[in-house]
């Protein structure tokens, strides 16, 4: 410390100020875009103007499904509150909401209770409440599913006149900000003022629920409260890139508020299973002047497990991302060559954004509070990208509007280390000779300079000046980004692609080993090779194929997803016992 202490006193101004000015010079080039959203509200703010589109249509019916498990009176108590929030929002039009529960059967008095209470409750005259639930649990997109089965049920019986047009998806421990139902479908159904095309899905402004930020100046120096203000922080900032204007377009919506349109939703289990049965040899045909194969015309069955993983949402915003507007209908075909997937790119790139955003759309959600169980949540967050790319991995060779953000993004996942060394240790060091630690200590007040920087753009651009407490983030923020943003997206990338899988617990086994989806998971892969080797050399039964590098289930392999959330050790590989059990995929192309 003496010596850091020495090295400081000796630096002149210049070597001071050096680094700092680097760095908001690096910050304006890279975030132009806050540039851009300043003037836009400085120049509203002088015509009194909201800057939300007129749309002088009503608002179509819509959809919204709350999945969630019930486990505790907590978790009821807190749906019961996001069920009001959501039928007391002043929706113009019919809305139609179903409260589907993962798995009745671990509560059934609980889940009685909720039924009770959705009978009993006074509801406005235009909303329709059902309850309804899987008795195991599935996993939340499965939830989510079977709300809309019910839906479909309704019709069928004549109750409904149909599937509502919108799909407005949210947490059960989320509150709505006022009107924010009717701002975020609006921002969907207006359309683009050059193309004509609505949004594919639309994204609301998250904030943290309560908005009980501040712990006041004794919690502040506590865990819990120290935490609170940092997620706070981390959500006000990450909206303002939710407006979508950088170069590479965004493919992701957050899972606690957005909407789509119910067309596209409805096509993602069978559009999911039409991915899988892509090959190599058509993607090479497609090149050589051949029409894409067909996903209207496909006969595959649509696999709805398929849509469970370490993340729900991002598998919405990809097929979001992946639809064109045609004719009013929503279409997920491929396209016709690739110099339309060129001009479908460019057009997406530079013109007509399919993820859009909504101010005005404020919701409140909780976050752990614990820091096993924030890491936990932010290793799924920042990892999961992998996971639902590789999901969608075969189409993004033909749909080149979402391949080109979801491969940037993955890079920008590693990237992301590079630039925290970038910023801690080569950067203060190319402008000054310094020990590491000095190079450390500057690195972090630059980080902490530029956290600042980008809170009051924040604060400003979201209306929150009564919540400018928020800047007391900024002298711990870039280790919270530390320890939940690097170190988390790091851990839970390297057990995706190199160990043995990111084990998320998002979603059942059962579930994940019906989709029949994979990890790339090296480690598990190696050793799965490792093992059949062994067992072809000892006991001569296993011939050699794919499947030795595979992940699903074989005659002589168990699936790579077994264990993960049952707690059961996996069949072993090398039993010595002649016993087989059926053969699922011989012929595992994963």
């Amino acid at each position: 410390m003496e010596v850091l202490l020495w090295k400081l006193s000796a630096l002149s101004a210049e070597s001071l100020t050096a680094p700092l000015i680097h760095s908001l010079a690096l910050l304006s080039v890279l975030c132009w875009d806050y540039w851009f959203l300043l003037l836009v509200f400085l120049y509203r703010r002088v015509l009194n103007h909201d800057g939300l589109a007129s749309y002088p249509h009503p608002l179509p019916n819509a959809l919204l499904v709350i999945p969630s498990l019930l486990r505790t009176r907590a978790e009821l108590t807190s749906m019961i509150s996001t069920v009001r929030s959501v039928a007391h929002n002043g929706y113009p039009s019919e809305l139609l909401v179903v409260v589907s529960i993962d798995g009745t059967d671990d509560q059934p008095s609980l889940y009685s209770e909720l039924c009770d209470w959705a009978d009993a409750e006074v509801l406005p005259r235009a909303l329709q409440l059902y309850v309804t639930g899987t008795q195991m649990r599935r996993g939340k997109p499965m939830a989510i599913e079977h709300g809309f089965a019910l839906v479909k049920a309704l019709v069928h019986k004549g109750e409904l006149r149909g599937v509502p047009q919108v799909y407005i998806s949210t947490d059960a421990d989320a509150d709505l900000g006022k009107g924010a139902l009717a701002n975020l479908v609006r921002r969907l159904v207006v359309p683009h003022p050059m193309t004509g095309w609505p949004a594919r899905a639309v994204s609301g402004n998250l904030f943290l629920r309560g908005d009980a930020f501040w712990p006041g100046f004794a919690g502040f120096f506590t865990i819990k409260g120290q935490l609170k203000l940092q997620i706070a922080r981390h959500y006000l900032v990450a909206n303002l890139a939710r407006h979508n204007l950088r170069p590479v377009p965004m493919c992701g919506v957050p899972g606690v508020l957005y909407c789509t349109w119910s067309e596209i939703f409805l096509q993602a289990p069978k559009f999911l299973s039409f991915v899988q049965t892509l090959r190599f040899k058509d993607w090479l045909k497609w090149w050589l002047g051949a029409p894409p194969p067909a996903f209207e015309r496909s006969a595959v069955t649509p696999k709805p497990e398929l849509l469970a993983g370490d993340t729900d949402d991002t598998v919405t915003a990809f097929l979001a991302v992946f639809s064109v507007y045609r004719n009013g209908k929503f279409s997920l075909e491929f396209p016709r060559t690739p110099l339309h997937a060129l001009y479908a790119m460019l057009r997406g790139v530079f013109v007509d954004r399919a993820l859009r955003y909504e101010p005005k759309a404020h919701v409140f959600t909780s976050s752990p509070e614990t820091i096993r169980g924030l890491f936990k949540q932010r290793r799924r967050w920042n990892s999961a990208r992998i996971e639902v790319t590789g999901r969608f991995w075969r189409g993004l060779f033909y749909h080149w509007t979402l391949g080109l953000p979801a491969v940037v993004i993955l890079w920008m996942v590693a990237r992301s280390w590079i630039c925290g060394a970038a910023l801690y240790w080569l950067l203060p060091l190319a402008f000054f000779k310094a020990s590491f630690l000095s190079a450390f200590v500057f690195g972090f007040v630059c980080h902490m300079l530029i956290i600042a920087v980008v809170t009051t753009f924040a604060l400003v651009l979201n209306h929150q000046k009564k919540h400018w407490l928020m800047l007391w983030a900024a002298p711990l923020a870039p280790l919270y980004s530390l320890f939940f943003a690097y170190f988390p997206a790091l851990v839970g990338g390297v057990s995706d692609v190199f160990l043995f899988g990111n084990r998320t617990g998002f979603a059942p086994e059962s579930t994940l080993i019906r989709g029949g989806s994979s990890r790339i998971a090296l480690a598990y892969r190696g050793k799965r090779a490792l093992l059949l080797a062994a067992r072809a050399l000892f006991r001569g039964d296993v011939p050699f194929g794919k499947f030795w590098f595979g992940w699903r289930e074989t005659r002589w392999t168990p699936n790579g997803y077994e264990g993960w959330t049952s707690a059961q050790k996996p069949r072993p590989i090398l039993a010595w016992s002649k016993r087989r059990t059926a053969l699922h995929n011989d012929d595992d192309s994963s």
